[in-house]
């Protein structure tokens, strides 16, 4: 009796225990959790992204006189337009006239004189030394002459380039020193603009087929970009900076700090099999990677790889075909089997 007694004290805690665990299983199996749901978007379309950008100087110029003198008259004020070869200064060229005029005379008198000296030397009516002397004394006269001349030129300004006057550091009556800035000048045939892009683009960026960039000062005309550079070290949110070259047909038009809506196309034809769904969306087990795929409100995990970079709010993966429908949030938490209900649908995608 006593062993009986025993045995039904051992047992009968175990019974309960197996009861009480039989009941949580049965709890668990048949609770629905509400889950929001996304569906994958292909990749293998064309596609475009659009950012906002600022129009930026490709280069500025400080302009200045090669010669010294004092400012006779400034011809452009600062935000002017100007083309290349415009005269844009001049100083007072008054004693530079003088000395091209004074040197003139003595290499023409020169001159005449070197007409006898070369006779008299094929007559053998001269020394050769003494006619040496004469020709070198000729050829320095004509070198000062021809450096004059310069100097009479350099007293006119001309921009050596078109584009705009963004700083006049001087004014007329100052005395200017050889080289001194009398302005700064954007050369807008080499205007530029940049645009900072997320991983995810950056690692496809061998797919852009073209970059165009609108701005409300053309209108509706789509600009041209040429591709510069891509910078490959990310800044401090992840993101990587392409460069892009505005076309010269925009000189004038576009200026520096204008803003540029940029339009980058790309070509996903080899994509047919991928698509792009959100990164949280994607859950480890056992160093492979998954989603949970929704199917008559039951989850079944499904494996996927994920192709470029392991990072950034959406991801390109394989191994969907593109029906399902799965889980965008909160996968961690989840298991096979789980019955959910969908509380709502994330539509579009952040790429």
């Amino acid at each position: 009796m006593n062993k009986i007694f025993t045995l039904i004290t051992v047992f009968t805690p175990l019974l309960l225990i197996t009861a009480c665990g039989n009941k949580t299983t049965e709890t668990q199996k048949d609770r629905t959790i509400n889950v929001y749901s996304t569906t994958p978007v292909s990749n293998g379309t064309s596609e475009s992204r659009v950012y906002t950008s600022t129009v930026e100087e490709g280069k500025s110029v400080n302009l200045g006189f090669k010669t010294g003198g004092q400012i006779r008259k400034l011809t452009v004020k600062e935000g002017d337009a100007v083309r290349k070869g415009q005269i844009i200064g001049y100083l007072d060229d008054t004693d530079y006239k003088l000395q091209v005029a004074q040197l003139e005379a003595q290499y023409n008198q020169m001159a005449s004189e070197m007409k006898r000296l070369d006779e008299m030397f094929k007559r053998n009516n001269i020394a050769p030394n003494d006619y040496e002397k004469a020709r070198a004394g000729f050829e320095q006269l004509r070198t000062s002459l021809e450096m004059t001349r310069n100097q009479l030129a350099y007293t006119r300004l001309e921009a050596p380039t078109s584009g705009h006057i963004v700083e006049r550091y001087m004014e007329e009556g100052e005395m200017a020193g050889a080289g001194t800035p009398i302005y700064k000048i954007v050369d807008n045939s080499g205007l530029e603009t940049s645009v900072a892009i997320p991983s995810s683009v950056y690692a496809k960026r061998h797919k852009i087929v073209s970059c165009t960039g609108k701005s409300p000062v053309v209108g509706e005309t789509e600009i041209p970009l040429d591709i510069i550079a891509f910078v490959p070290d990310a800044d401090n949110n992840s993101l990587f900076r392409l460069r892009l070259k505005v076309p010269s047909s925009m000189q004038g038009k576009l200026l520096p700090g204008m803003n540029l809506a940029v339009t980058l196309q790309f070509d996903n034809s080899e994509n047919d099999n991928s698509y792009t769904i959100p990164s949280r969306a994607i859950f480890e087990r056992n160093g492979k990677e998954y989603v949970w795929v929704i199917k008559d409100s039951t989850l079944t995990a499904k494996e996927i790889e994920r192709e470029g970079m392991h990072h950034g709010k959406n991801s390109t993966v394989t191994g969907l075909d593109g029906s399902e429908t799965i889980v965008a949030v909160g996968v961690n938490h989840l298991s096979d089997g789980e019955k959910v209900s969908i509380a709502g649908d994330i539509k579009s995608l952040d790429k």
